[in-house]
C-alpha cells in the first residue's frame, strides 16, 4: 500500500512541489504537504523519508523568486478562505481510452475513474456550447475515495481546483474550478464508475446539505421523534468572494409533533442565499413526526398502576 501511494499520490505532488522551499518542517509535520501521512510513517518508511528530504527543502534560498512565492501563497489562502480544496487530474486520450471496455482497462489496471470536463464559465469566456469546452479527464482513484470518504453525500456539493495535467511528465497543469457531479457506481460492487465535473463560478447554483442543530431544546426530538425530510439539500447562490459553507443549518429550538420545518428555521451564512429556483412560500424540509410528550407520562402511570395491581 506505501508503494502505491508513493507513485500515485506522491509522485505527482512531487511535480509540482519540487524546488520550492518551506518554513515548517517536512518531517516532523508532514500532513501539512501530504494530506493523511503522519510522521511515524515518515520515520518508519525509508522511501517516504527520502522523499520528503528531496523534495521539501527547509531552508531559505538566496535564488528564489519572493514574489513568486508570494503569489502562490497568497493562491492557496485565498482558496482555502473561500473554503475550496484541490484535486488533480489528467488528459484522457479521446481514441485509446474512450469506451466501455477501455474505461474499465483504465479503472482496473491504472486505477483512474474516466470522467468529462464541461459546463461555461463566462467569467473565463468558456461558454458550454462550444465542443472544446468538454474535456475528458481521468482521475486518480485515491484522491476521489479520499474526498468521498470525508463527505459522503455532499461531495458533490464541494467546489475544487481541479489541475488537470497532459501526461504524468507535464508539470504545470490547467486550474479548472468545479463541482463534482454524476458520480456513478457499480451496482453490486460499489465501486466508482465515472466522475464528472461541472465547472463553476459565483453565478451558478450550488446544492448545500441540510443539518439539524440544537435538537436536544425541541420537545418532540428529544423525546424520540424525528424529521422526515422532504428536501436534504437546498439550492443556494454564493456571491464572489464569499466562503463557500459545507453545509446549512436548521435551527430544532422549539419543534413539535406535526410541525413543519421550512426555510424560516435555516440560517443562512454571509454571502449566502436562495437560488431562483426555490420558492420559498413552497419549499418544505421535513415534518415532525413522534410521540407527544404526554404519552411517555401515560405509559409510566399505566406501568405503575399495573404494579400496584400485582
Amino acid at each position: 500500500s506505501v508503494t502505491m501511494m508513493t507513485s500515485r499520490v506522491l509522485r505527482p505532488l512531487a511535480r509540482r512541489v519540487q524546488g520550492r522551499y518551506f518554513s515548517a518542517d517536512p518531517l516532523k509535520d508532514p500532513s501539512r504537504f501530504v494530506t493523511g501521512l503522519s510522521a511515524e510513517q515518515v520515520e518508519k518508511d525509508e522511501e517516504i523519508g527520502a522523499f520528503m528530504k528531496a523534495n521539501f527543502v527547509v531552508k531559505a534560498s538566496p535564488e528564489m523568486d519572493t514574489e513568486e512565492v508570494v503569489e502562490e501563497v497568497a493562491e492557496v489562502s485565498a482558496s482555502n478562505a473561500l473554503n475550496i480544496r484541490e484535486l488533480y487530474g489528467y488528459l484522457r486520450d479521446t481514441v485509446d481510452e474512450e469506451g466501455s471496455r477501455r474505461c474499465q482497462t483504465l479503472r482496473d489496471n491504472q486505477g483512474d475513474i474516466p470522467g468529462l470536463l464541461y459546463g461555461g464559465d463566462p467569467t473565463q469566456g468558456i461558454h458550454s456550447q462550444d465542443p472544446a469546452s468538454k474535456i475528458f479527464v481521468k482521475t486518480p482513484w485515491s484522491l476521489l475515495q479520499r474526498e468521498l470518504d470525508l463527505y459522503h453525500r455532499s461531495f458533490e456539493s464541494r467546489v475544487y481546483d481541479l489541475t488537470i495535467y497532459e501526461d504524468e511528465s507535464d508539470t504545470d497543469g490547467t486550474v479548472h474550478r468545479v463541482m463534482p457531479t454524476s458520480v456513478q457506481r457499480h451496482p453490486v460492487q460499489h465501486k466508482l464508475f465515472c466522475t464528472n465535473y461541472l465547472r463553476y463560478h459565483a453565478g451558478r447554483p450550488i446544492k448545500l446539505p441540510i443539518v439539524y442543530v440544537n435538537e436536544e431544546e425541541s420537545p418532540a426530538l428529544k423525546r424520540g421523534g424525528f424529521i422526515a425530510p422532504i428536501n436534504r439539500f437546498i439550492s443556494c447562490m454564493v456571491e464572489e468572494g464569499a466562503t463557500i459553507p459545507e453545509r446549512l443549518e436548521l435551527e430544532c429550538t422549539g419543534l413539535q409533533i406535526k410541525d413543519v420545518a421550512r426555510l424560516d428555521r435555516i440560517m443562512f451564512p454571509d454571502g449566502v442565499s436562495l437560488s431562483k429556483r426555490v420558492k420559498p412560500d413552497k419549499f418544505i424540509i421535513g415534518s415532525v413526526f413522534g410521540r407527544r410528550g404526554g404519552d411517555d407520562e401515560e405509559d409510566e402511570a399505566d406501568g405503575e398502576g399495573e404494579k400496584k395491581a400485582e
